[in-house]
């Protein structure tokens, strides 16, 4: 069975583009394992912008926040996007994770209740290296895209029509319809009852 297609969602800053690079190129074979990553630069040249972000995070699985000083001071990035994706998140329709990319003041903001990637909200440049960073950050992202794939095959084994559904469903009992002849003898030994009904006609 092939498996599922997942939709990631990137929100960041502009000036943090280099970072959002790097992490597509780290992404690199989940993406060509059914696994779409999504950001801002993916919307058509005269598309409106509003809506198809907002398409775009309806549609999305996960939804993957870069955090930096200047993502922190984005009206549109922290109030906006990252808003709506908490409140998907707090429906359980969406799965959040916070990158953190440059050294910034997350552990001032809600964010600061949650898990944040790379390991321990480290951000890159303390790491041995920032291809170590960004391995991390892969990894970690991986790990959700596996359990997502898990819920997700899940919930479609148990829609109905499915193989385990029908093979579950209760078989109709069958009644079998009486031969002419049987019928007739039934009838003819009652000749008081069918007299009786005539009458109601």
């Amino acid at each position: 069975m092939k498996a599922p297609e997942i939709r990631i969602f990137v929100s960041y800053s502009h000036r943090d583009a280099a970072a959002q690079e790097k992490l597509q190129t780290h992404l690199a074979p989940w993406k060509r394992d059914d696994v779409t990553v999504w950001y801002d630069k993916n919307i058509e040249p005269g598309a409106q912008l509003d809506p198809a972000i907002a398409r775009e995070l309806r549609n999305a699985h996960i939804f993957v926040a870069l955090f930096s000083p200047a993502y922190l001071d984005s009206n549109y990035c922290w109030k906006i996007e990252y808003k709506r994706a908490m409140n998907r998140r707090a429906r359980n329709q969406l799965r959040v994770v916070g990158v953190v990319v440059k050294p910034c003041g997350w552990k001032q903001t809600r964010a600061a209740g949650f898990k944040l990637l790379p390991e321990d909200g480290r951000e890159p440049e303390r790491w041995s290296s920032y291809d170590a960073a960004y391995v991390n950050i892969a990894e970690g992202i991986g790990a959700v895209i596996k359990t997502v794939r898990r819920e997700l095959a899940a919930a479609g084994a148990k829609r109905p029509g499915t193989v385990e559904a029908s093979a579950k469903k209760p078989k109709t009992p069958v009644r079998k319809t009486p031969t002419p002849g049987k019928a007739r003898a039934k009838q003819s030994t009652n000749p008081i009852k069918i007299r009786a009904r005539s009458r109601k006609t």
